[in-house]
């Protein structure tokens, strides 16, 4: 329990690493920040420019999820309501290329004036060869941990029993080049029965539109 306590800590820092990171490398990119600041380049020493030569061939399928995407977020409730926001979906390789960071960002709208922000960390379990993952909610101070990997060369899938009685089931489906989507599915009889929550259509920034 104590390891897994770690790990969970280190998992809920690296958001905080990242935006304090991000906020140095900006405020000395404008020459507001001194030469002599003390404070590491944190976004710096976290990113990797790629996937780390041991985890070989299992990095080509999370590895095509890497850069900047326009999200349309779509949730369902049970009643059948549909609510509709936007955002973004940012993911990169971190920690010298042994893990894959994933920051999530949603939109204001309605009432709420701040955008909502999370992240998941995704690394390969050297002895189970599975992906682990642990999905951090910083405003609400909870934290989730995954597990699954590639199935086929187009969808990565993650479950978890962690957001309460019913099992939890994301996955990145239809990858492509320029877009994916991303299910959020629930079961309540242990898998042999999926409810969809949730669909993400994500388009990679900067991509040219598809041909009419």
């Amino acid at each position: 329990m104590k390891k897994q306590h770690a790990v969970w800590l280190v998992a809920a820092g690296l958001l905080s690493a990242l935006s304090a990171g991000s906020r140095v490398a900006a405020a000395e990119n404008d020459g507001n920040a001194a030469a002599t600041d003390p404070r590491p380049g944190l976004a710096t020493e976290l990113s990797a420019t790629g996937p780390h030569p041991s985890l070989g061939d299992q990095a080509e399928v999370v590895g095509r999820l890497v850069g900047t995407w326009d999200v349309e977020y779509n949730t369902f409730a049970k009643d059948g309501k549909v609510t509709r926001r936007t955002g973004e979906f940012i993911v990169g390789w971190v920690m010298d290329g042994r893990a894959l960071q994933i920051l999530w960002i949603v939109n204001p709208s309605g009432t709420r004036k701040d955008r909502e922000v999370y992240t998941n960390v995704h690394w390969l379990d050297p002895k189970s060869k599975a992906w682990r993952s642990a999905f951090v909610d910083p405003e609400h101070g909870s934290v989730a941990r995954f597990t699954g990997g590639p199935v086929g060369q187009d969808r990565f899938v993650l479950e978890t029993q962690d957001f309460g009685s019913e099992l939890s089931r994301w996955s990145a489906n239809d990858i492509r080049p320029d877009s994916l989507v991303w299910r959020d599915d629930a079961s309540s009889d242990g898998g042999k029965t999926w409810r969809l929550q949730a669909e993400y259509q994500m388009k990679r920034r900067g991509a040219a539109p598809a041909a009419q």
